[in-house]
């Protein structure tokens, strides 16, 4: 009998968590104030888990980053990138949905399983840490251990270790060597959320001289970066977060023309942007994650139409899934510019907000914590 009336006990639970796990995240966050088991089972972690299995598949999120100087906080928000597709003139200046930072400078590094990893910096004193940021649930961690580095001396990238259901920040740097440039060592760390260290992870004499790009893109359990080795010749440098352990693949072209190139994740693969022939902006697609022969060459633009007037080159900011239209974004003259393949029509647009920044990515809302549960 007394088995029975366990059943009984537990059965009503799995069925709430059945039916939770298929609400949005708003709702559920409603429901947390009705009582404390509620509240308890809205971020246990099977139900954070079964919700995030039948979420939505990522969908392109524009994040937008405000007041980006060194003297003001900074605001963080997220918009669909759909309709900048169509119509990049679109407004980006609503910001009712901002959740300000109470930090002189910061930047998103990346975004995963819903949970965004912000770079957080004190320039006087030279100190660089991390804060995870839930914009579903509106929960935040707090601050990691700092790194003592300068922010130009780091390249840094955020992903999600399934095996071991951990989330890791890689980060490449220089450390400070009193003053003398030539005497910096590269250092690779890993901090783990929720830890209070930063981890060194030993390296070898193959490891690149120089990291391109400051983000790395996170991609099939992996974290990649344009780099260059000793020889000059630029590869992806592709580190494992599972094993933590690194390797490089060699990119389609050789010659770059005095354009360093950039790696984006797009449609799930991992894309090269560079100049092309000296003449034209080339977006590559690796169809086959770490087979350097399956690089395929996605589109050109002409370099005329792309090149300002402030001589500052573009980035990809996000393509069609059919990948006939192409965004890419100049921060540094706030400019959005369009180029439709289908009858090679390039649009450029202004940005009337001065103060932004713009970053995509892949995102679905999720209940995954910022911290450990």
């Amino acid at each position: 009998m007394s088995h029975g009336f366990s059943n009984a006990q537990v059965l009503p639970g799995e069925l709430m968590v059945e039916i939770l796990s298929r609400l949005p995240v708003k709702e559920l966050m409603r429901f947390r104030c009705i009582s404390k088991s509620l509240n308890s089972l809205v971020f246990d972690p099977t139900m954070v888990k079964l919700h995030l299995q039948r979420s939505s598949k990522d969908t392109p999120i524009l994040f937008t980053q405000s007041n980006c100087t060194l003297d003001q906080p900074f605001l963080l928000r997220c918009t669909s990138i759909k309709s900048l597709l169509t119509d990049p003139s679109s407004t980006l200046n609503d910001t009712n949905d901002s959740i300000p930072f109470q930090r002189k400078y910061g930047g998103i590094i990346g975004v995963c399983n819903g949970l965004v990893c912000i770079q957080c910096v004190n320039q006087a004193c030279k100190k660089v840490w991390v804060q995870f940021w839930n914009p579903a649930t509106r929960l935040r961690s707090r601050n990691s251990p700092s790194m003592k580095v300068v922010v130009g001396d780091m390249k840094i990238g955020f992903g999600y270790d399934e095996s071991n259901d951990t989330y890791k920040v890689v980060a490449v740097l220089w450390p400070p060597s009193n003053g003398d440039h030539k005497q910096q060592k590269i250092e690779l760390r890993v901090h783990n959320l929720g830890d209070n260290c930063w981890r060194k992870i030993a390296i070898g004499d193959d490891f690149p001289t120089c990291v391109v790009q400051h983000k790395g893109e996170f991609l099939n359990g992996t974290i990649n970066w344009a780099a260059q080795l000793a020889s000059k010749e630029y590869v992806v440098f592709s580190f494992d977060i599972k094993n933590e352990t690194y390797q490089c693949f060699s990119l389609p072209v050789d010659e770059w023309f005095g354009l360093r190139p950039m790696l984006r994740v797009f449609g799930g693969c991992l894309c090269l942007s560079h100049l092309y022939n000296g003449k034209h902006y080339g977006l590559w697609q690796m169809k086959e994650f770490g087979n350097p022969k399956s690089w395929t060459l996605l589109m050109t633009v002409g370099y005329d139409h792309l090149l300002s007037r402030y001589s500052n080159f573009p980035h990809p900011l996000c393509i069609s899934n059919n990948n006939d239209v192409l965004l890419l974004i100049n921060n540094k003259i706030h400019q959005l510019i369009r180029y439709d393949r289908r009858d090679d029509e390039v649009e450029q647009f202004d940005i009337s907000h001065k103060r932004i920044i713009l970053n995509s990515t892949n995102y679905v809302q999720s209940l995954v914590l910022p911290y450990r549960n």
